[in-house]
């Protein structure tokens, strides 16, 4: 296995493929995991909100990332350990990461907890997410879809389900020497929790197989 730098066309194609949200992100830096030169998993990173990053840190002074997308198609054991532990290496230093798992796919942050990210707790998101055709829709999708500014008011006059936001996990990632991750952690505003949260596994449907062969983006790849 091994840990490539990707452009945002392969990433998002992936995305859009293959998460369970069916929507690119912001986009900063993304990162494609090839077994036998092949393309079996990409990983996102993109700006964070802005309360976060105005909130998270004292005084900060260095760059926050969020871990926005993960994907993986192999079945290969450790592989999306594999991914995010070595991108997280490829990223500038120093810097602070942080993700979420979402309580309402029962995610518990398995992969963050295996690459031995800092726990802080639960937040909750503001976005609902609306049932449309017996598909779950987020608002920002829904938005692009339909082009429907006014969303909730939107959902109400055409009898859309909404489905109120559910607990995140929030997870932060230091990436630095040791005088950089003690700095860092030392203006960190949240509690660190060491007993990390448990759920039981649920996959979700990750789309169609993704055939791409390494030669084949070439053109995307930095």
């Amino acid at each position: 296995m091994k840990v490539v730098t990707i452009k945002k066309d392969v990433a998002d194609l992936w995305i859009s493929t293959k998460h369970y949200s069916r929507r690119p992100s912001i986009f900063w830096k993304a990162f494609g995991l090839l077994i036998d030169d092949k393309i079996e998993g990409v990983v996102v990173y993109g700006q964070p909100s802005p309360s976060i990053q105005r909130y998270a840190f004292h005084d900060r002074t260095f760059k926050m990332y969020e871990l926005c997308r993960l994907v993986i198609q192999t079945k290969k054991k450790n592989a999306a350990s594999f991914l995010v532990a070595n991108s997280l290496k490829m990223l500038e230093k120093p810097c602070a990461v942080v993700s979420y798992s979402d309580m309402e796919y029962q995610h518990c942050g398995f992969i963050y907890q295996a690459t031995n990210w800092l726990y802080t707790g639960q937040t909750k998101s503001h976005d609902h997410t609306y049932i449309v055709d017996g598909e779950r829709l987020h608002a920002m999708t829904i938005r692009d879809k339909f082009g429907v500014t006014k969303i909730k008011a939107w959902a109400k006059e055409n009898g859309i389900e909404t489905v109120r936001p559910c607990f995140k996990h929030r997870y932060f990632y230091l990436c630095g020497n040791k005088t950089d991750k003690k700095t860092m952690l030392g203006t960190l505003r949240y509690d660190v929790i060491a007993q990390y949260p448990k759920a039981n596994p649920k996959r979700y449907d990750d789309g169609n197989h993704i055939d791409m062969d390494y030669i084949d983006v070439d053109d995307f790849v930095s």
